[in-house]
């Protein structure tokens, strides 16, 4: 008995062929993998092109943090034209098994958008507060939400600063201040957070160190009146918090003040003596190439902030032979509201020892208790070409794209 005519089976033949070959183009028409990021070239502040859009991933955990970030943004938006300033306000959720957390995962999901959004019914004090600043000023502001497992959540903040073409990431530290000024710690997860961050980064990182930036609320434009102190020892790390400073010297509440620190002659601050801090030993500097970048950026600084910014930014020399001279020479400025200070400047640790060694050594110095309990602190690190990227930001090799509009969006870990 003959089951299959000639005809049905060279129907079935041809099906057999025909979803064979279509399945492919299917898959991948449906399936999106993650793919290797495109370069982009803005990966600091300090650039050639000054009027060039500069974009922040601002981070926080908390309301607690909005205030201090959104008085730091509005002290970076400087001067320039409308859209000149872009920030991403990511809001850093932990995963956990608790059903609120998981019930919005599958929200987000469920509607394909970020969990702020202008249809959203409960909103909250933190999108209030984005969205009024974003009306009174010239900045834009576009909410994110990241919800991950702290072990992982770093990924998210790399891969969405490389997707938004950022220029800097700004971290909340790991430490909040209390009543009497000491400063408390939040976890060690949240501290692995930030040193994985500036392990990974695509682009400079910022820790901002808060002891009530501006007060407990939004300072408006108007009431701005800060006084930022910027230490250079030289070195990238230095040059790019400088670049920043420039940048927030153009507001007109903003009072610049540099403080270049220069080695007596014959001798460098690179490493200590023994176990005596108050001495540095004698050795030659190997870093002559850095050092040689490091003194043009400033002359060029100083040539730029005599044309335009001679009202706001003021510079002086301090020569210093230990670490004492050091310490006493920032404990001098301890009375500001602000220091940029970079993460690796080319100078032995201020402290002993420290538990924040993310900071380097000098930020962990203005973020211990021997320093001050009013000054807030940004410690900057300049983007690091060498740096070991998380694999879903891995750049196409040989191609160049230009830093193109973009737009919100979430980030979540399952």
């Amino acid at each position: 008995m003959q089951v299959l005519n000639d005809q049905t089976f060279a129907v079935l033949v041809l099906m057999a062929l025909f979803t064979t070959f279509i399945t492919t183009p299917i898959v991948m028409a449906v399936y999106k993998p993650a793919r290797r990021g495109a370069p982009y070239k803005n990966r600091t502040v300090k650039r050639k092109d000054l009027d060039t859009e500069l974009r922040l991933l601002a981070c926080f955990h908390s309301s607690r943090n909005i205030p201090t970030m959104i008085n730091l943004v509005e002290c970076s938006r400087g001067t320039r034209q409308r859209g000149r300033l872009c920030v991403y306000a990511m809001h850093l959720m932990e995963l956990s098994e608790r059903s609120s957390a998981i019930s919005m995962v599958h929200k987000a999901r469920k509607n394909g958008l970020p969990f702020w959004n202008k249809k959203r019914d409960d909103r909250d004090q933190m999108v209030i507060a984005f969205e009024a600043y974003q009306q009174l000023s010239s900045v834009t502001i576009r909410p994110m939400t990241a919800i991950s497992a702290l072990n992982t959540i770093y990924e998210d903040i790399c891969t969405s600063a490389h997707q938004k073409r950022a220029a800097m990431i700004l971290l909340p530290f790991h430490k909040h201040q209390r009543v009497d000024g000491s400063l408390e710690s939040l976890g060690h997860s949240l501290q692995e957070v930030n040193q994985r961050v500036l392990r990974h980064s695509p682009c400079s990182v910022g820790i901002l160190i808060d002891r009530c930036f501006g007060g407990t609320t939004q300072v408006s434009a108007s009431d701005v009146s800060y006084k930022i102190i910027v230490p250079f020892f030289g070195g990238s790390d230095d040059m790019e918090a400088l670049a920043y400073g420039i940048r927030m010297a153009e507001h007109p509440g903003i009072m610049l003040t540099v403080l270049k620190f220069v080695p007596a002659s014959g001798k460098t601050l690179l490493t200590l003596e023994g176990h005596d801090t108050n001495v540095i030993r004698v050795e030659n500097d190997k870093n002559s190439n850095s050092e040689a970048d490091s003194e043009i950026f400033f002359s060029e600084f100083v040539q730029h902030a005599a044309k335009k910014l001679q009202d706001s930014v003021t510079h002086e020399e301090r020569v210093v032979e230990s670490k004492a001279d050091v310490v006493a020479a920032l404990k001098s400025m301890s009375k500001s509201n602000l220091f940029l200070a970079g993460r690796m400047p080319p100078i032995a640790p201020l402290l002993i020892s420290t538990d924040t060694p993310e900071l380097g050594p000098v930020g962990s110095f203005l973020a211990s208790s021997n320093f001050s309990n009013t000054a807030s602190v940004l410690v900057i690190q300049h983007y690091n070409p060498n740096v070991n990227l998380h694999p879903l930001v891995e750049e196409k090799e040989n191609e160049d794209t230009d830093d193109g509009t973009d737009t919100p969006v979430l980030v979540n870990k399952y």
